[in-house]
C-alpha cells in the first residue's frame, strides 16, 4: 500500500468531486461508484479504519485524476517556466541555508563534547523542508486554502520529498553536492536552466512522483514561495 494513502483518510467533500467530474468523460459514472464504494453498513462487523481507507482511496482517486487532467491541460510558457525556474532556486537556497546551520550545530555539539559534556555523545541532527499554506498570516492568502489544497498538502508529506541528516562523527553533506540534484531528462532537456543545472531532488519528486505527491503543474509553479519554511530536529 502507498505509504502516504491513510494521510487523506477524510470524510470525502462529495460537492467538491461533483463539480469537479461533472466535465470529465464518464466522469459521473465514475462519480457514483466511488459513493457507493463510502457507502458501508454500520454494524459489528464493519471497523472505523475500514471506512477510513474507503475515504483515502477515494480522495486518492480524486486527486490523480485531477492531477492529470490539469496536466494535460497545462501549457509550459515563459511565465509558468519562471515561476518553476524561481522555485527550484528557491529549494536550493534553503538547502544551502540547512546546511549551514547544520554546520553550526555540529560545531556547537562538538564543543560541548570536547569540553566534557558526554550528554551530547551520538547526537543525530535533521531538517527538513516543509510547506504550509497556512504558514504566512494573509487574509487574501488564506481563502485559496480550499479542500483539494489541504488535502494535497497532508498527502505530500514534505518531510519525505528530501530529507537531510548527519551524526556525531559525520560531516554535514553540502547540497551542491550532485547527489542533491537530478539531470534533467524526458520534456526538461527542452530548457537550458535544466540542461546546466540539473533539477532538486524535492522538485522532482513534487513534480513527476505520483507515491510522493499528487500535486499538478498548475498548483507547484503557484506555489508561494513565503509559504516554504525549515525544521530541525536534534535526537540526544
Amino acid at each position: 500500500m502507498n505509504d502516504h494513502l491513510m494521510r487523506i483518510a477524510f470524510p470525502v467533500k462529495w460537492e467538491v468531486l461533483e463539480n469537479f467530474y461533472k466535465d470529465v468523460e464518464g466522469g459521473l459514472e465514475k462519480l457514483e461508484k466511488m459513493k457507493k464504494s463510502c457507502r458501508i453498513e454500520q454494524d459489528d462487523h464493519v471497523f472505523y479504519e475500514e471506512h477510513e481507507l474507503h475515504y483515502a482511496s477515494v480522495n486518492f482517486e480524486f486527486l490523480y485524476d485531477r492531477r492529470r487532467k490539469l496536466n494535460a491541460e497545462f501549457i509550459w510558457t515563459e511565465e509558468n517556466l519562471d515561476k518553476l525556474i524561481r522555485l527550484d532556486q528557491h529549494i536550493r537556497k534553503l538547502e544551502y541555508e540547512m546546511y549551514q546551520k547544520f554546520v553550526e550545530i555540529k560545531r556547537d555539539l562538538d564543543g560541548l563534547i570536547a569540553q566534557g559534556h558526554n550528554v551530547y555523545k551520538d547526537y543525530q541532527v535533521e531538517g527538513e523542508i516543509d510547506y504550509d499554506e497556512m504558514y504566512i498570516d494573509d487574509e487574501e492568502h488564506e481563502r485559496k486554502y480550499d479542500w483539494p489544497c489541504r488535502m494535497l498538502q497532508y498527502y505530500a508529506n514534505f518531510k519525505l520529498l528530501d530529507w537531510f541528516s548527519f551524526g556525531d562523527g559525520q560531516e554535514p553533506e553540502d547540497p551542491r553536492d550532485e547527489n542533491c540534484i537530478f539531470e534533467a531528462w524526458g520534456k526538461w532537456l527542452n530548457y537550458d536552466y535544466f540542461v546546466k543545472n540539473g533539477m532538486t531532488v524535492f522538485l522532482c519528486h513534487l513534480m513527476d512522483e505520483c507515491h510522493w505527491s499528487l500535486y499538478s503543474y498548475s498548483d507547484i509553479v503557484n506555489m508561494d514561495l513565503r509559504c516554504f519554511y525549515l525544521n530541525y530536529d536534534i535526537m540526544l
